[in-house]
């Protein structure tokens, strides 16, 4: 049991602890910590089982602009921790979860806050020179924290409780443990809303509705139901390419010139439009930048970028990850005597989307800095007022392709292949999760490099992003329609007698439509999250009327 206790406790800070981001960014999903957990305290399957339960719940719980909503790296890692320490049937893991989870947000509200003392250490180190100490000051310290704040925890809960767990499970009415699996239930309703409320636009809503049917009526899984609605999304996404070719004005005649700028550094012969003042010139000077930074150099980079939210905090969030980002290419660029100075421009206050969209801002900022080093007119404002203005687009496309859309598709498919019992599930999410976000995350950072400032602005005007997030909106609908169909699982076992016949209320609903409690449930919950009623409220009252509408024999579970 000690070994278990600090490997849940090691996984535990990591979890909060992001100093490499490949490694700790599906450590935030129960999904995946679930199997972890399972794995490390001696039985996998009611570890993947419990966190696959768990994330169902938090499908649609998308952590913007560094606020947290509930903390589900608590909740998947401390409610599949107890399920498995008290022997529990999976689906009250869900029950486990969701009080850890609130409690998870003091802790969060803890690390964010004591680590915002590293950055006032990381200012003064600046001012006295000691750029070295930029790197200990966003790991070690926030290492620290999260293994108070985190770690300790964790470790009492395995070490130090199955025996009350298991005693509080016996303690447990019959009764009371079927009400409880009815709120189980019940929750995934929540998650599912969230989802409907960030993915949902007027004109596409219907393919919820088509995702929900497929399922209820031709009993479709979730991987026939995500292929089925990418070949659709295809479609729509190539129709409405078309349409916006056949529309578009003709392009306006190129030529080629010579000419050194933020995008062309050695001064190669590049295709340019015309200006209205009048065609451009046909030569300029070629100037060589005698300070470059090589692919070396860049991959490098990206890679030291992966840390930059270790030491997130209150105050500046990324700043001083970012700065320790910055440290190999300011030494690569500037004489030692400057490369302090150089690193302060980056202790401002910045946070965006930091994996998938969010590093092109960071390719821009070398291309600037590469252009300062070699003496061209770019001030250290210039550089900021570039990243700070691109901060906000980046994470708006990021956090909504990233956190909105790709997630949840994979998430419902790798729950769905776990509730099976298929372990392929929890590793084919984390898998493929893992190399798409961050291959596409390469790719922007170099991109960015290359093409300088005016990368992003190209991104957003040809119109690309909306055709894009539509596609997989229109993927993700379906996908969202066919969980609440499978995965909203109650039914009502209210029956009639009348005279000698016997009515029963699901019959008469499967005859009109099924599924319809879970679709009403699922639309009632939505309708709440519109009107902005906050998610705890939503949680506490489905507690509370899955509790009370067992007892009276209202509502019931679908038996597996």
């Amino acid at each position: 049991m000690l070994l278990s206790a600090i490997l849940v406790a090691l996984l535990a800070i990591i979890s909060q602890w992001w100093f490499f981001a490949p490694i700790t960014r599906c450590m935030t999903y129960p999904l995946t910590t679930g199997l972890l957990v399972g794995i490390f305290m001696g039985d996998p399957m009611l570890g993947m089982l419990a966190g696959a339960n768990i994330q169902l719940v938090y499908l649609g719980w998308i952590n913007a602009g560094g606020v947290m909503p509930s903390n589900t790296m608590v909740a998947g890692i401390y409610g599949s921790a107890l399920t498995i320490l008290s022997g529990a049937n999976p689906k009250l893991a869900v029950t486990f979860a969701i009080p850890f989870s609130l409690l998870g947000l003091l802790m969060v509200q803890i690390y964010q806050t004591v680590n915002s003392f590293w950055v006032h250490r990381a200012d003064k180190a600046l001012d006295e020179g000691k750029v070295s100490q930029i790197r200990f000051l966003n790991y070690v310290p926030s290492f620290i924290v999260a293994f108070i704040v985190y770690g300790i925890p964790a470790f009492c809960l395995v070490m130090f409780g199955k025996s009350w767990t298991t005693s509080l499970i016996s303690a447990i009415p019959a009764q009371f443990t079927t009400a409880l699996e009815v709120v189980g239930g019940l929750m995934p309703a929540l998650g599912i809303a969230m989802l409907l409320n960030y993915l949902g636009k007027r004109e596409l809503n219907a393919f919820f509705i088509i995702g929900f049917f497929l399922t209820v009526y031709l009993k479709l899984d979730i991987m026939a139901i995500a292929i089925f609605s990418a070949c659709i999304a295809f479609l729509v996404f190539i129709a409405q390419s078309r349409s916006n070719k056949e529309t578009a004005t003709a392009a306006s005649p190129k030529k080629k010139v010579r000419r050194l700028t933020l995008q062309n550094r050695s001064g190669a012969a590049e295709e340019v439009s015309p200006t209205a003042d009048g065609p451009v010139a046909t030569e300029a000077a070629i100037i060589q930048y005698t300070k470059k930074l090589t692919h070396s150099d860049l991959v490098k980079t990206w890679l030291w970028e992966q840390g930059d939210e270790a030491a997130y905090n209150y105050e500046r969030l990324q700043a001083l990850g970012l700065t320790n980002m910055m440290i190999h290419p300011i030494r690569k660029l500037y004489p030692k005597d400057r490369q302090a100075d150089e690193l302060k421009k980056y202790m401002v206050f910045f946070n965006t989307e930091p994996h998938m969209v969010g590093p092109i801002i960071h390719g821009v900022a070398l291309s600037m800095e590469e252009a300062r080093a070699n003496g061209q007119n770019v001030s250290a404002d210039d550089i900021n007022s570039v990243r700070t203005g691109l901060m906000g687009p980046a994470a708006g496309i990021g956090d909504t392709v990233q956190q909105g859309i790709f997630f949840p598709i994979l998430a419902s498919v790798g729950a769905s292949l776990a509730l099976q019992g298929n372990y392929l599930g929890p590793v084919m999410f984390t898998v493929i999760f893992e190399l798409v976000i961050y291959t596409i995350g390469y790719i922007m950072f170099m991109f960015g490099y290359r093409k300088g400032k005016e990368s992003v602005i190209s991104i957003l005007k040809n119109g690309l992003i909306g055709k894009v997030t539509n596609a997989f909106s229109i993927v993700g609908l379906m996908v969202v329609g066919a969980m609440a169909a499978s995965r909203v699982a109650v039914r009502t076992p209210l029956v009639w007698t009348v005279g000698k016949s016997t009515m029963k209320l699901q019959s008469i609903l499967n005859q009109l439509a099924p599924g319809l409690i879970p679709l009403g449930i699922t639309v009632l919950v939505w309708y709440l999250v519109r009107k902005k009623v906050n998610p705890t409220w939503i949680i506490l009252g489905i507690f509370v009327a899955g509790i009370l509408l067992s007892y009276l024999n209202v509502l019931g579970i679908v038996k597996a």
